[in-house]
């Protein structure tokens, strides 16, 4: 399990399961796939695909699914995000308001790391996101994701969550 802490607003956690699947799990809520996640976002499976080190193991996790085929489209993976998160059964259409309702409970402003946040997600995950975007982006949960397979797979180190150099006393 990969947590994203954040100063204010929802959490995000990434896990992979014993069927070796990735999912995100929303503020407590209901897990979704991690797929439907980035695709909701806005990144398309070609901008997925070529940002992660190891494609094949991703794509692997997602030949797992049983139930559905994956959304093709943005809007397509907001109607499947909006439905999984809400347990709404049958048909649903995309409108705007479900992809205005969605951004703003989960990806405007909703997933705040502090600027703390975004120097530690930096250096942890090697990106070059600017210091001064203190919001949660697509590309760092994509990082997190690569993070996390290469973890499962013996590749990463995991942190010590009780030593001190990963602990922040708030004043």
């Amino acid at each position: 399990v990969l947590p994203s802490i954040s100063d204010w607003g929802g959490r995000l956690k990434s896990e992979i399961d014993g069927k070796t699947r990735i999912w995100a799990r929303i503020s407590k809520k209901r897990k979704v796939s991690i797929l439907v996640l980035l695709l909701a976002m806005g990144l398309t499976i070609k901008q997925i695909l070529d940002s992660i080190c190891s494609p094949k193991i991703f794509l692997d996790s997602l030949k797992r699914k049983k139930r559905r085929e994956y959304p093709h489209s943005t809007e397509d993976a907001i109607v499947e995000l909006y439905r999984q998160l809400y347990c709404i059964g049958g048909d649903l259409i995309f409108s705007e308001s479900i992809r205005k309702e969605l951004q703003k409970k989960f990806f405007q402003q909703r997933c705040e790391l502090g600027k703390i946040g975004r120097l530690n997600l930096n250096k942890k995950l090697n990106l070059n996101v600017p210091e001064n975007e203190c919001f949660s982006l697509p590309q760092d949960i994509l990082a997190a994701i690569d993070y996390l397979i290469k973890i499962k797979f013996g590749i990463g180190t995991l942190d010590d969550i009780d030593h001190l150099k990963n602990r922040r006393i708030r004043s």
